[in-house]
């Protein structure tokens, strides 16, 4: 069941684990779109980075580059695993090619004092992820990095509230996060939906204060009684080009082993669940 509004019980945090948690509707009195205080600004920060998922998941993906001019590329499949340690947010991706084997594997953690991303290319030993590294497309002919799937800058240490205010007929919070390392991008505005603090947004700026990049959520599904992501876009916005990332299969509820989650690991393709349900 796919719906494009959010909806019940949802949070985006990966991939992601930065892309999913759930949430319960948030109460506030009075003007939905009124400014924050400062201390109502840092508490819904707060508790947007100590969200947590109700048990691990698995995902099945497909990403589709779609070019401004010409024909979409065929989808590429992949696969993301996120949970939970005392170390933070953690996450697992494969890239498949077209014969289904692994081309491309990396785990992140992300958590309040540090993250970091290792990276695996065609089962070769998995090496810590540099700032160019982590910008690169995770395939050939797409957009979508391993950038975009960690969401390093939710976390980020200099971060600040801006205002409230409108989109996509919701009200949203935005906030302001600098690039503490990487020249580019050199900061990042995302929006937490009101209502159910949800990650819905994320414009990556320049050092010019230009846009380049836009991660935008599409929609939302519902697995289990419980509402997860469904899809999201990044685009490119100098070109124009946007990559499409659906979810296809989901399995929710899980307790997954630490070792999946190790770099030693991203040599070979993780064991699969026999649970996961068609969105």
């Amino acid at each position: 069941m796919r719906n494009a509004l959010l909806s019940l019980s949802v949070r985006w945090v990966a991939c992601f684990a930065t892309i999913l948690t759930f949430a319960q509707p948030r109460d506030f009195v009075g003007d939905e779109f009124a400014r924050l205080s400062p201390a109502q600004a840092k508490k819904t920060l707060v508790d947007f980075r100590d969200s947590r998922l109700a048990g691990d998941l698995c995902l099945r993906i497909e990403i589709t580059h779609k070019p401004r001019q010409g024909e979409s590329s065929a989808p590429i499949k992949g696969i993301l695993w996120a949970g939970f340690t005392e170390a933070g947010q953690q996450m697992r991706g494969e890239i498949l090619d077209a014969q289904g084997k692994l081309r491309l594997a990396f785990t992140s953690t992300k958590g309040a004092k540090s993250s970091s991303v290792w990276v695996s290319h065609g089962g070769q030993s998995a090496t810590p992820s540099s700032d160019a590294q982590f910008a690169q497309p995770v395939a050939d002919g797409l957009l979508l990095s391993p950038f975009d799937l960690h969401l390093p800058f939710t976390h980020w240490g200099d971060t600040r509230y801006l205002t409230t205010e409108r989109s996509r007929g919701r009200p949203v919070h935005l906030y302001e996060a600098l690039n503490p390392q990487a020249p580019e991008p050199s900061k990042v505005i995302f929006a937490l939906d009101r209502t159910y603090g949800a990650l819905v947004q994320a414009v990556c700026k320049n050092a010019k204060g230009e846009v380049t990049r836009t991660l935008q959520v599409e929609e939302f599904s519902k697995v289990d009684e419980q509402w997860i992501l469904g899809g999201c876009s990044v685009r490119d916005e100098v070109s124009r080009d946007a990559d499409v990332l659906r979810v296809t299969d989901a399995a929710l509820g899980l307790k997954l082993q630490p070792e999946i989650f190790r770099p030693e690991s991203l040599t070979s393709p993780a064991s699969l669940p026999l649970s996961f349900k068609k969105l």
